[in-house]
């Protein structure tokens, strides 16, 4: 009798034991946010390749331009990237844009794209609990970036066309 109590009692405990070892699963499903980035991101804008000789003249354009893979990266490697261009992108001294693009309204605008960069969480493992808040973070990096290129195209566009006027009416 008392070996019956204790494999039952045995047996009791087993079971408690195996059903406490199965954690909830917070891993995120790599397709969809494969799904997402490529889907439901926004299209990041290019720099007008019509106005490369001032863009040219900012040494880290190259870094800027980088954000534009953010959709075509593999996203089992986003973290990663991400981390490594947050690197760069604090590296960036304003001091070194080229006074064509030194004005009020790109300077904002890059400020708030190196901000929304910076504050992404890459630190913290992605999992589903905070799969949305990556996701949103993405979506203002790809808008910060998208504003940013839109000005300096503007302002590169002005700028082109300031010269070419000036040139028109000099006389040798």
């Amino acid at each position: 009798m008392r070996l019956l109590i204790l494999i039952c009692l045995l047996m009791a405990s087993c079971s408690k034991s195996t059903k406490n070892n199965n954690p909830i699963n917070n891993s995120i499903n790599y397709f969809e946010l494969n799904s997402f980035v490529k889907d439901s991101m926004p299209i990041s804008s290019d720099l007008n390749s019509n106005y490369n000789q001032v863009f040219n003249l900012w040494e880290d354009i190259d870094v800027l331009k980088k954000a534009t893979t953010l959709s075509k990266i593999d996203t089992r490697q986003l973290l990663y990237f991400i981390e490594s261009y947050k690197l760069e992108i604090d590296e960036i001294n304003e001091i070194h844009i080229p006074a064509v693009l030194n004005i009020p309204s790109i300077l904002g605008r890059f400020r708030v794209f190196k901000t929304d960069v910076l504050k992404i969480n890459t630190k913290e493992d992605l999992n589903n609990n905070n799969l949305k808040t990556f996701k949103e973070n993405l979506i203002k990096i790809t808008d910060s970036y998208n504003a940013l290129i839109r000005r300096m195209n503007a302002v590169a566009k002005e700028s082109v066309e300031i010269n070419n006027n000036s040139d028109e009416f000099k006389f040798d």
